[in-house]
């Protein structure tokens, strides 16, 4: 009592996913079987895998031929490379120069250097604002005025005189121009 169906759709009748096989004709590549095949023969499906398989082989073959060529082309690049001094690291530094110069060339680059600009010269206002108010204040003025006399009187002084010279004078003692400079102990 059988009739003529294809192999598939017998298949497909006889399993419907009762016994678990992981040939569920609900399968996405099953579908695709299965609308491929719809109306052909046994003989004309069996044609069609062949003419697929041929065809898949084939393709893989160019693939495979495609790789070599690359390869071939990639080390004759490095080679070129080579004669001409172009290293990696020089790749590597020119890439990064392009990238960093892409980069500075970018919009979002120069808005977030405009805003860091216009935050650096709020800054610098608000800071100006505190120094010349500290500048101004009585303490700072005295303290000010208390280095500057400091200094005059260091630059003033005799910058001739030795340590010891001063040392004598510090300590009540004329100063004296015969003064011997002390004997230097062995150490």
């Amino acid at each position: 009592m059988s009739t003529a169906t294809t192999p598939a759709a017998e298949y497909a009748a006889e399993d419907v996913g009762f016994n678990g096989s992981p040939y569920d004709i609900s399968s996405p590549t099953d579908s695709v079987i299965g609308a491929d095949f719809q109306g052909l023969t046994a003989e004309e499906q069996e044609r069609q895998r062949e003419e697929w398989k041929a065809e898949l082989k084939k393709t893989e073959e160019e693939i495979l031929t495609l790789k070599q060529v690359l390869t071939a082309k990639e080390r004759h690049a490095a080679g070129l490379k080579r004669r001409l001094g172009i290293t990696a690291w020089r790749e590597f530094s020119e890439d990064m120069t392009q990238g960093l110069k892409n980069l500075q060339d970018s919009a979002t680059y120069k808005r977030t250097a405009e805003n860091l600009q216009f935050a650096k010269d709020i800054a610098k206002e608000k800071t100006s604002g505190i120094v010349s108010g500290i500048a101004s204040s009585g303490y700072f003025q005295s303290m000010s005025s208390a280095f500057g006399a400091a200094r005059t009187k260091m630059t003033s002084s005799m910058s001739q005189q030795t340590f010891d010279e001063a040392l004598n004078e510090h300590n009540g003692a004329a100063p004296s121009a015969t003064t011997e400079p002390a004997a230097k102990s062995p150490q």
